[in-house]
């Protein structure tokens, strides 16, 4: 597995920075949700009350359980009369889905939103947790928006990245890499805008400044997510001065005043902490 090249790298962490440096206090310190019975010990059956017990759980553990969010089917015929003018809150696609779905994903009713999903997404746990994940990071963007500061484009990137930073970055790895059979043959699909390779990198920040275990988090994981996961760690562990900017002064990071250095094993790591050990003079 390959990580992002220098250039990338360098746009995800100034991305990922913005939104800490700009809503840092409002998405507040997030648990690493996993998608395993801790997080979501409801029984799912795949009906309409199942996907709003999840969608109220995921509130919950994004902080945003105090925002009026009311479930809906996609109906074509209903999204033709709600287009952007009339209440719909504008497009924001992933791989796989519709264009008609994608603009009647989210519908502003004034004062609650109306998340719409498709029959379909219901009967895949993976699919629906990533499409909800997406449609969160959009609310909160949505809810926190400023005709100062605009949410960034490209709209797809800033909803990922958010939902990255509310915690759901196992369910959108999850939904960037799915392995599926079909009677025409295995085939992937994503359904994320955001490759398994970005996505990593930004899980990885969000792990290193909230000290959550990535171990916990690759043992939730597929195969190819696992190992992806790996190398984002040794990525984000190799440059601790971004962790620490992240924390301490994000603005510098949106700035671009910060290197990189390239990935190194544990083992170069540690060789490297004992060189620097034994160069520091003792006190006299």
């Amino acid at each position: 597995m390959e990580l992002p090249d220098e250039r990338t790298l360098r746009e995800l962490v100034q991305r990922y920075a913005s939104l800490i440096e700009r809503f840092g206090e409002d998405l507040g310190s997030r648990p690493m949700v996993l998608p395993n019975g801790r997080f979501f010990p409801d029984v799912f059956t795949g009906d309409l009350p199942s996907v709003s017990r999840l969608l109220r759980r995921m509130q919950e553990h994004a902080g945003m359980a105090d925002i009026p969010i009311e479930l809906g089917v996609y109906d074509p015929e209903q999204a033709k009369a709600e287009a952007c003018g009339t209440g719909a809150c504008g497009s924001c696609a992933a791989p796989g889905v519709s264009p008609e779905l994608a603009a009647a994903r989210l519908v502003d009713l004034g004062d609650a939103w109306r998340l719409n999903i498709a029959p379909a997404e219901a009967k895949n746990p993976v699919v629906l947790t990533a499409a909800l994940a997406r449609a969160l990071g959009h609310v909160f963007l949505l809810e926190e928006r400023s005709a100062e500061r605009p949410i960034e484009d490209p709209l797809e990137v800033s909803v990922e990245l958010t939902a990255v930073a509310l915690g759901f970055g196992t369910l959108l790895l999850s939904g960037a890499y799915l392995y599926q059979k079909s009677c025409g043959g295995p085939n992937v699909a994503c359904l994320t805008a955001l490759g398994l390779e970005e996505l990593s990198v930004a899980f990885a920040l969000f792990c290193q400044q909230g000290g959550h275990s990535m171990r916990k988090a690759r043992a939730e994981l597929e195969v190819t997510q696992r190992e992806q996961l790996s190398e984002a760690e040794t990525w984000a562990l190799s440059n601790p001065e971004v962790t620490r900017l992240l924390g301490s002064d994000p603005l510098r990071l949106v700035l671009g005043d910060f290197e990189l250095s390239a990935p190194r094993s544990w083992v170069a790591r540690l060789l490297r902490g004992v060189g620097s050990a034994s160069r520091v003079s003792p006190a006299s």
